[in-house]
Order: C-alpha cells, then sequence, then structure tokens
C-alpha cells in the first residue's frame, strides 16, 4: 500500500475513478445507507462521496480508508459539510484486515464495493464480525461472479490483469457465500445485473445481514431470515 503514495495512477487518476463509480450507483448507494443507525464502521470510505447518505438515526460515523491519497480526498470533502457531520464523522486510516476498534462496539457496519478488493476478504469478514455488536448489522453491495458461465470465462482470464489496474479489485469473488462463511446470517439478499456496469463487473448483490447465532453443536443457524435471493 505504501508505493501507491508514489504512484501517479493511484494518487491522482484512481480516486477520480472512483469518485465516478460511485456517482453510477448513487441511488442504490442513498437507499442502503439510509438503513444505518448508531454507531457506524464505513468499511473502504473512499472519497467521502457517501457521508451525505447517512441520516440522524447515525450518532458516529467513522470512515475506514487504508490509501493516504483518497484519505486525503475525504478529508476534503468532509471539510466542505455540515458542522454536525463533521463533528460526528471520524476518519480512520487503517486497513479492513486489522480493524483498531474494540470488539461489539459498532451497530452498523457498510460495505460498499469493498470486498471486491480486500486482500483477504475472509480475514477482514472476521475483523468486521468481531467489531459488530451482537444486534448490529451488515449492510454490503458488491460486485461478484456472474451468473452467466460465458461471463465467468471472460473474468477469470482477466482477472489477474485487472486487479492490477483497479486497486486490487477481483472479478470473480462470490463474496455473499464469504460473508456467510464469516459467520453472517443474511436477512435481505437481492443478486441481479447493473444496467450501468459492463458485464464484467455488472453482477451485483445487496443486502442486509447480521451476526448468525450458533446451535450448541457449532452449526450457524438462520432462523428469521427474510431471504430473498433475487
Amino acid at each position: 500500500m505504501s508505493l501507491r503514495r508514489y504512484n501517479p495512477y493511484y494518487r491522482w487518476l484512481f480516486p477520480w475513478l472512483l469518485d465516478r463509480v460511485s456517482a453510477a450507483v448513487a441511488d442504490e448507494r442513498r437507499d442502503l445507507l439510509a438503513q444505518a443507525q448508531g454507531v457506524v464502521l464505513e468499511i473502504g470510505a473512499g472519497t467521502g462521496s457517501s457521508f451525505h447518505c447517512y441520516s440522524a438515526a447515525v450518532d458516529t460515523l467513522i470512515a475506514l480508508e487504508p490509501d493516504v491519497s483518497v484519505m486525503r480526498l475525504a478529508r476534503q470533502q468532509l471539510g466542505k459539510m455540515s458542522l454536525t457531520t463533521q463533528v460526528k464523522t471520524k476518519l480512520l486510516l487503517a486497513d479492513a484486515e486489522s480493524i483498531p476498534l474494540a470488539d461489539n462496539s459498532v451497530d452498523t457496519l457498510v460495505s460498499f464495493l469493498v470486498l471486491c478488493s480486500v486482500p483477504q476478504p475472509q480475514h477482514a469478514l472476521a475483523e468486521m464480525h468481531r467489531v459488530l455488536k451482537a444486534d448490529g448489522q451488515l449492510l454490503f453491495f458488491e460486485h461478484v461472479l456472474a451468473d452467466d458461465p460465458k461471463v465467468q470465462r471472460w473474468q477469470h482470464r482477466l482477472n489477474p490483469f485487472w486487479h492490477r489496474c483497479a486497486g486490487g479489485c477481483q472479478l470473480n469473488r462470490e463474496t455473499a457465500e464469504l460473508i456467510q462463511q464469516a459467520g453472517f446470517s443474511l436477512q435481505y439478499y437481492e443478486r441481479y445485473q447493473h444496467h450501468s456496469f459492463p458485464r464484467l463487473v455488472g453482477q451485483l448483490i445487496s443486502g442486509v445481514a447480521t451476526k448468525a447465532s450458533v446451535t450448541p453443536e457449532g452449526r450457524l443457524v438462520n432462523e428469521d431470515a427474510d431471504y430473498d435471493s433475487g
């Protein structure tokens, strides 16, 4: 990550691309983040384009971002916002795989087009599970491996090249399965093709997850989930 500080692409062009992607899914982001409440931790908050989406139900917003150049733009964005938003928003330069927060300290986790780029998503999700309160929620919106086998083949072929120029983004992750494997229970889950994205990155999942309960035998259960696979 430190090498990116001296790479003109990641210092100037990549943050601009992040904002363009965010603009394409502005409606989805607004609707999802409107559900956030309490102490919120946004993983990979980027340039701060999501800050205005949070309602008065959010007491504290912790915006975690590992990239120094991107965080610099987030700080500038925050400076343009209301004093109320500035006071309750904390910028945290840190990695999702090692979150410097206490166990059970977060009411809402937000992962918006982030888990595709985390080097070790299992580690990041384990950390997210650790800091989330027992009655908390994970709000997620991610692009994943396509349903179409033809598109899948191209995703696998191009992935070694794609992730090098897209901030580590992976084309072929099955993020919904990773979320469940990390001990989360999918309360609502939608899978669909986004009309504004090319097919390589257009298969999206969106939903809400909570900490799954565990039986005495150690099996994860999801008794009350309102599960919708789209």
